[in-house]
């Protein structure tokens, strides 16, 4: 898949994200390597998550996009006060 599908792919289902659906991917995200890879495999498993295990597949295979959805992430769950 070319990067710039990727980056659309992870924007719109991002987009539809709840308050703490984002709170929960950060920390998703921010867990070590072997912790996201098995809530992968997971999610993988359930047809209700496979679509969320596909966009965090290829976050995975894109450190600087995974490190870059996490700053959006950060930013998208701050208490605006």
């Amino acid at each position: 898949m070319k990067p710039d599908r990727i980056e659309r792919r992870v924007q719109r289902r991002l987009a539809g994200l709840s308050l703490g659906a984002r709170r929960e991917l950060l920390r998703v995200l921010a867990s070590p390597s072997n912790t996201r890879a098995d809530l992968i495999r997971q999610m993988h498993e359930r047809t209700d998550t496979r679509d969320l295990a596909e966009v965090l597949m290829d976050l995975e295979s894109r450190p600087p996009l995974r490190l870059d959805v996490m700053e959006a992430l950060k930013d998208s769950v701050k208490d605006p006060g």
